[in-house]
């Protein structure tokens, strides 16, 4: 047990896109929770060679999982800093949230929009049915731009704020489109505004496609004064994907030090991870940020509220990319493009 233990810790280090490699990513918080089970039962008998080998491998795995979920506890250093302004016209609030296709609970996304009055929504997994559902947010949301499918990558944004220059996009694949808008804060900055929702890692299917347009879209934002990347990213925030796409873009995650605000699974208790994120430049900094209740879906909304302020990005660094996650990052679009140029089923 103790062996099968260590391997779904080290498994996860490969650098490698293979889905059921990729999967090991997601469950780091379980699997911790898990091991500390077994070293419990196992300490009672300590005396005992083969227990001896037991603790110690179950050791080295709490010990490589703690150490990539550690920069999101509580009490780990903040990546983002809290907000000293009071400037309601610095002020972005934010909510995303991937809405399930097949949940017919539009009244609940409408009502809990209304409570929070954000001033962007985000919602992903949108198709023509939810788009007519949720037609009495025109009323309050004058910039719109909708893309519904039925293909479960359906995205849509309202908002109460000037939209410039709004775009759907198709980074690696027509099917799975993005959004990349400018905003307008009511201080008169400009903010660029990336909405995502790549596919996710599932038997057959490789993270190729997810790794590549994540760097794309880093790649993207990276020269961008004011920046915010969002939605349902298919990826937790400790994996190597998305810490590559933090060092291409040097988009900060206000989740560092904060907690682990997991949005998905919302019909379990427990396998919960989370999926639905925020980055943005270092010129911003929070005011709020959590998840928000149930809406139907089998993810929970999220909501970040940000101050526009100049000044952090003196007090504020993103990651850096050095030439060895430079290749890191070429090599994933460059996978992605071949898989592309690729006949189906050769």
């Amino acid at each position: 047990m103790a062996c099968v233990a260590v391997l779904t810790a080290l498994l996860p280090l490969l650098p490698v896109d293979w889905w059921w490699v990729r999967i090991g990513d997601f469950p780091r918080v379980q699997l911790l929770f898990a091991y500390v089970v077994i070293l419990l039962a196992l300490f009672p008998f300590w005396h005992k060679t083969a227990a001896k080998t037991g603790i110690f491998l179950l050791t080295i795995s709490c010990s490589i999982q703690l150490f990539w979920i550690f920069p999101y506890l509580p009490f780990a250093p903040h990546e983002v800093e809290w907000a000293e302004s009071a400037d309601p016209q610095t002020r972005l609030r934010i909510l995303t949230a991937n809405v399930y296709q097949e949940n017919q609970n539009a009244e609940a996304v409408l009502s809990l929009i209304e409570q929070e009055r954000p001033d962007i929504v985000v919602l992903c997994e949108v198709n023509a049915r939810w788009i007519r559902d949720l037609k009495p947010l025109e009323k309050s949301y004058g910039w719109q731009l909708k893309h519904p499918l039925e293909n479960t990558y359906g995205i849509a944004v309202y908002s109460r704020l000037p939209l410039e220059g709004a775009r759907i996009r198709a980074m690696i694949k027509q099917e799975i489109p993005s959004i990349d808008a400018r905003v307008k804060l009511p201080s008169g900055q400009i903010v660029r505004l990336f909405a995502v929702h790549p596919n996710p890692p599932r038997p057959g299917e490789d993270t190729t496609k997810r790794d590549a347009e994540l760097v794309l879209v880093g790649r993207e934002v990276c020269d961008s004064p004011s920046a915010i990347v969002l939605g349902d990213l298919n990826d937790v925030g400790w994996s190597r994907t998305t810490n590559l796409f933090q060092e291409v873009s040097g988009l900060l995650d206000p989740r560092k030090g904060r907690g682990l605000y997991p949005t998905y699974d919302a019909t379990s208790s427990i396998w919960r991870y989370p999926l639905d994120y925020l980055f943005h430049s270092d010129d911003f900094r929070i005011v709020k940020l959590g998840t928000l209740p149930s809406i139907g879906s089998d993810h929970f909304p999220l909501l970040v509220e940000l101050s526009h302020e100049s000044e952090a990005a003196v007090t504020q660094e993103g990651p850096h990319l050095d030439g060895g996650d430079q290749e890191d990052a070429s090599d994933a679009v460059d996978s992605a493009r071949q898989l592309k140029e690729t006949p189906e089923g050769s």
